[in-house]
C-alpha cells in the first residue's frame, strides 16, 4: 500500500465515523485564529470531513486545518472516540495537495530547513561523528 492509498484509506473510514458535531473544534485551542472557522465550529468540523471524503471542504474548515498546531485537544473532545488530531492531519495533507491536487490552503517552503536539522544534530554529535555523518 503507498503513502497516498493509506491517506485516502484512513481518510474515507474516520470521516465514515465521524458526526462532524463541531465538539473537536470547539476544543481547538487555535480557532480563535481562524475566525472562518470560530463563527461556527461545527461548520468547520463538516468541511475538514468534507475534504476527508473527496470533497472541496468549506472555507470553515480550510481555515480551521490551515491554523492547525496539532495540539492534540481536539482528540479528547471527540464524543465518538475518533482521533481528531489524526484527521486533522490527513485532512492537512490533504488540502496541501499531497495526492496530487492543487493545495487548497497555503503551503510554506522552508528553505533553511536541512541547514537547521544539521545544525540541531550538531549539538549531540561529537566531532568524530559530525565528520562521518555530516
Amino acid at each position: 500500500m503507498t503513502l497516498a492509498d493509506h491517506i485516502r484509506t484512513e481518510s474515507a473510514r474516520l470521516a465514515a465515523l465521524c458526526t462532524a458535531c463541531g465538539a473537536c473544534a470547539r476544543a481547538c485551542p487555535m480557532l480563535p485564529y481562524a475566525p472562518a472557522a470560530h463563527q461556527d465550529p461545527a461548520a468547520a468540523t463538516f468541511g475538514m470531513r468534507d475534504l476527508l471524503r473527496d470533497g472541496p471542504g468549506s472555507p470553515q474548515g480550510l481555515a480551521w486545518i490551515a491554523v492547525c498546531t496539532r495540539s492534540g485537544q481536539c482528540s479528547s473532545a471527540c464524543p465518538e472516540g475518533l482521533d481528531a488530531a489524526f484527521m486533522l492531519r490527513l485532512a492537512t495533507w490533504r488540502a496541501k495537495g499531497a495526492l496530487g491536487e492543487p493545495p487548497r490552503i497555503p503551503v510554506k517552503e522552508d528553505s533553511q530547513l536541512n541547514a537547521r536539522v544539521k545544525a540541531f544534530a550538531r549539538l549531540t554529535m561529537t566531532a568524530d561523528e559530525q565528520e562521518e555523518w555530516l
